[in-house]
């Protein structure tokens, strides 16, 4: 088995794993947790790590039954990640905790950003004109899941299979006709530039959290799994495998090319206490692993920031595949370490 020694105040794990053309990797993944400066304070200095350091989730990880409910933590095993995933949870808070119909929260991390309006309780109910949205009730704070998003499973018809929203199983809103939505309720969370107008209307779901690998369009980069798959291919990813399917942010939280660390966060509506803004720390480690044969040195890339207000955490995980076909019994052991400010990082 693979031997890791980590030198770093972070949690670090080593893996076996595998390139889309069967080429033998060692993964490695590091996780440092930090904590958040408080709300309605911007900080120009970068969060300090945490005294409680966790190992980065190798298993997905979901709020409720998995299938039932939406995903908390993407598991960390992908061999690559052609980008930076920015992954967001906690609540829609009301200035001060005093209720409000509705908000914007807004999330900002470098070049990414992306603001999702926050509605209280609304139904559809008969207007003149058709069905109309009620006024959304007063709110002090509402989950930030897809389950308060567009999506769902509609009511079955007939022998027909019920509707449901491939984008998100587990949401809510979805009506197969105007008649089964009337007095019945509206997403919470919506696009701020697509906001449902009629019930039987499909908009985008709306949410800052990882998107499961079972969603769509997530699920479609996985490639084809058919008869020739079977046949020929079986067990490695199908040729027409995207690594962008390794991508489990939600729309407009990817950054490509990816983060380095120094990058400005703002955080919006994520607190009663107000805007939550900070720089991304910014570290940079390196993996030095020892073969019979060689010696690799390379960086770990920065590929997914998590942000949970709630709990003033920040959480950043950094990889490094090292090429190793054939190699890994005579892999010996691997060295993870934090450079120094004076040192290069290896090329």
């Amino acid at each position: 088995m693979p031997n890791l020694e980590n030198l770093t105040r972070f949690k670090a794990v080593d893996l076996p794993s595998m390139n889309k053309e069967g080429e033998e990797l060692l993964l490695i993944c590091v996780a440092g947790r930090f904590e958040l400066p408080l709300a309605g304070r911007p900080s120009q200095e970068p969060p300090k790590p945490s005294e409680e350091q966790r190992p980065p989730v190798m298993e997905d990880v979901y709020w409720g039954e998995p299938g039932a409910s939406s995903l908390r933590y993407e598991g960390q095993t992908a061999y690559t990640r052609p980008g930076t995933d920015i992954y967001v949870s906690g609540h829609a808070w009301a200035p001060g905790g005093k209720p409000v119909p509705e908000l914007l929260a807004a999330v900002k991390v470098g070049p990414c950003q992306r603001g999702i309006r926050v509605f209280g309780t609304r139904v559809w109910y008969r207007g003149a004109l058709g069905l109309k949205a009620s006024a959304p009730r007063p709110f002090e704070s509402i989950p930030l899941r897809y389950e308060r998003s567009f999506g769902g499973v509609a009511a079955a018809t007939g022998k027909e299979p019920p509707a449901y929203e491939p984008r998100n199983p587990v949401g809510m809103g979805l009506y197969g006709s105007t008649k089964e939505a009337i007095e019945q309720p509206l997403p919470n969370l919506e696009d701020p530039l697509q906001l449902m107008r009629s019930p039987t209307e499909r908009v985008p779901p709306a949410g800052f959290g990882p998107v499961a690998r079972s969603w769509q369009p997530r699920l479609r980069l996985a490639g084809t799994y058919n008869e020739a798959w079977v046949e020929q291919r079986a067990p490695l990813w199908p040729r027409d495998f995207d690594p962008l399917f390794f991508q489990a942010a939600s729309p407009g939280l990817t950054a490509s090319p990816g983060l380095k660390g120094g990058e400005p966060v703002v955080l919006s509506g994520l607190s009663p206490d107000g805007q939550i803004a900070f720089p991304l720390p910014r570290r940079r480690l390196v993996v030095k692993s020892i073969f019979t044969t060689r010696i690799d040195r390379r960086e770990l890339v920065l590929d997914a920031v998590q942000i949970e207000p709630d709990e003033r955490a920040l959480t950043l995980i950094w990889r490094a595949a090292v090429p190793a076909h054939r190699e890994l019994a005579q892999h010996e052991y691997s060295v993870v370490r934090e450079l120094e400010s004076w040192e290069e990082l290896p090329k």
